[in-house]
C-alpha cells in the first residue's frame, strides 16, 4: 500500500509538471521535444529531492504504525497476563477453600444473660452465680446464590472491570459478611484498588483483610501489598515496617523474601 502511494506521488508531481510545460508556449515544439524537455525537468535535482523526501515520510509512517501495531499488541498481551493471574489466584483460593472445608456459618458474638437472684448458704453468703452458658446464633447463607454473586463480582474483574467489580464485591461482602468467600472478596478489592493505582484505597482493604479474616490464606501477600502500596506513595518508613512484618510473621515464604528484596532496594535508594 505504501508503495501504491509513493506510486500516485509520483504521477501527481509529474502531472503538475506537464501542466507547467503545456501552460508554456510550445506550440512550436514537436512531440519530441516536449518529452525531452519533461524529462529534463524530471532529472533536476530539486525534483529528486523533493521526491526523496516523500519517500521518507512514507517510510516513516510505515514504521510508526508498525511501533503502534508493537504497542498495542504488548497492552493486549499484557491484560491477558493479567487475566490469567487472577484467573489462577482464584482458583488457588478456592481450592484452599475446598481442602479446609470451610462452611457458610456465622457464629454471632455470645450474648450474655442475667444473673438470677442469689441464694443463701449456710455462711451466709451469696453462692457463685454460675458462668452464663452463651447463646449461639447461627446464619446460614444460600451456598449457590452467595458462590453466583462472587463469580459475578469475579468475572467483572477478570474483565478489568475494575470500577465495577469493586462496587460487585463491596455489595457481595455487606450481603455475607462472614460467608465462605468473604475473606477472597476483601483480597479482590485491595487488588483492585492497587491495580487502578488507588494505592491509599488498597492499603485500607488490605488492613481489613489482616484485621478481619485472620486466618485468610491471603495474608501474607497482603501485607507484602500494604509494603508495595507504602512503597508507591514514597512513604518507606511504612513500608519497611510492612515488609519486615511479613518477614516476622512469614519467614521462608515466597513472600518474605520478596519483602527482604524490596528492603535492599529502598536501603540502596537511601544510600
Amino acid at each position: 500500500m505504501q508503495k501504491s502511494l509513493f506510486r500516485s506521488l509520483s504521477v501527481m508531481l509529474l502531472a503538475a509538471i506537464s501542466c507547467t510545460v503545456l501552460a508554456e508556449d510550445t506550440s512550436k515544439l514537436s512531440d519530441r521535444e516536449r518529452i525531452q524537455r519533461l524529462e529534463r525537468m524530471m532529472e533536476s535535482q530539486g525534483l529528486v529531492d523533493l521526491l526523496m523526501r516523500v519517500e521518507s515520510l512514507q517510510q516513516e509512517v510505515q514504521q510508526l504504525r508498525g511501533d503502534s501495531e508493537v504497542q498495542g499488541h504488548t497492552l493486549n498481551d499484557i491484560k491477558k497476563r493479567q487475566r490469567d493471574l487472577y484467573i489462577d489466584i482464584d482458583r488457588r483460593l478456592l481450592q484452599l477453600e475446598r481442602q479446609n472445608n470451610g462452611t457458610s456459618t456465622y457464629t454471632a458474638p455470645a450474648t450474655p444473660t442475667r444473673p438470677g437472684p442469689e441464694v443463701a448458704t449456710p455462711n451466709n453468703r451469696p453462692a457463685p452465680t454460675p458462668a452464663p452458658q452463651p447463646a449461639q446464633t447461627v446464619t446460614t447463607y444460600d451456598e449457590a446464590a452467595e458462590r453466583q454473586a462472587y463469580q459475578h463480582a469475579f468475572n467483572l474483574l477478570r474483565e478489568l472491570r475494575y470500577a465495577q467489580a469493586v462496587q460487585a464485591f463491596r455489595d457481595f461482602i455487606s450481603k455475607y459478611p462472614d460467608g465462605r468467600y468473604a475473606h477472597i472478596a476483601q483480597y479482590w478489592l485491595g487488588e483492585a484498588g492497587y491495580a487502578q493505582g488507588n494505592f491509599k484505597t488498597a492499603i485500607e482493604d488490605y488492613q481489613t483483610l489482616l484485621s478481619k479474616y485472620k486466618n485468610s490464606p491471603k495474608r501474607a501477600q497482603a501485607m507484602l501489598k500494604i509494603g508495595y502500596s507504602y512503597h508507591k506513595l514514597n512513604n518507606d518508613k511504612q513500608a519497611s515496617a510492612s515488609f519486615n512484618n511479613v518477614i516476622k510473621m512469614f519467614p521462608g515464604t515466597t513472600e518474605a523474601g520478596q519483602a527482604q528484596k524490596m528492603l535492599k532496594e529502598i536501603r540502596l535508594k537511601r544510600n
